[in-house]
């Protein structure tokens, strides 16, 4: 009977434990543009708040000391210019030298306006940056620590794009993160997925 006890108590176990591990996968889409669709999975947070910001879209959540936020941001003609179509005649050369060719919806463009733009951008130390201009997504790390404090926040974004005026920058943020924290925010940037192209 002990047996039966135990091997019904280890099965119960390992049915919780995979439910544990598994991630929840949320979609955001840009309202206005339905094919414009970035998932990612996470098992830290239920539900995100949606709101409009002007022509923008955003949105957010919070549980366990993780925040997350994406935020979609609409170009209006001058940022496409200035943002995109000129700095666009740079990337594509930079492109043909490493032999690649430069999609139109590089998320280089959103990377720079963004990494440049940085409210937090004066507090920020041991800024890291992966990803390839020919890639759906570009990333980037950081943390902030808080002078006169023993306190430090990290910082992990992902940016992509559509079309020729949609940037996309997807936030995560945990204040005194533990290298388990890290992990977790890392393993939440690497399951960003562009849904359409």
């Amino acid at each position: 009977m002990k047996f039966k006890e135990l091997l019904f108590a280890l099965v119960i176990l390992i049915i919780f434990s995979f439910n544990i591990l598994e991630k929840k996968p949320f979609e955001f889409i840009y309202p206005k543009k339905n094919d414009a669709k970035i998932s990612l999975s996470a098992d830290h947070f239920k539900k995100f708040e949606k709101e409009w910001r002007g022509s923008d879209y955003y949105y957010y959540a919070e549980k366990d000391g993780f925040i997350c936020s994406v935020l979609f941001y609409k170009l209006n003609e001058e940022e496409k210019l200035s943002l995109v179509e000129v700095p666009k005649i740079q990337f594509t050369e930079k492109a043909k030298e490493i032999g690649k060719e430069f999609p139109e919806n590089s998320p280089i463009f959103a990377y720079t306006y963004f990494k440049n733009n940085s409210n937090l951008k004066k507090m920020e130390e041991n800024d890291m940056s992966w990803g390839e201009m020919t890639d759906d997504f570009m990333f980037r790390k950081n943390v902030i620590n808080l002078q006169g404090s023993k306190i430090s926040q990290n910082h992990m974004y992902g940016y992509s794009m559509f079309g020729n005026d949609l940037f996309v920058i997807v936030h995560l943020s945990k204040m005194n993160c533990s290298e388990t924290d890290l992990r977790e925010m890392e393993g939440i940037l690497n399951s960003l997925k562009k849904e359409n192209k």
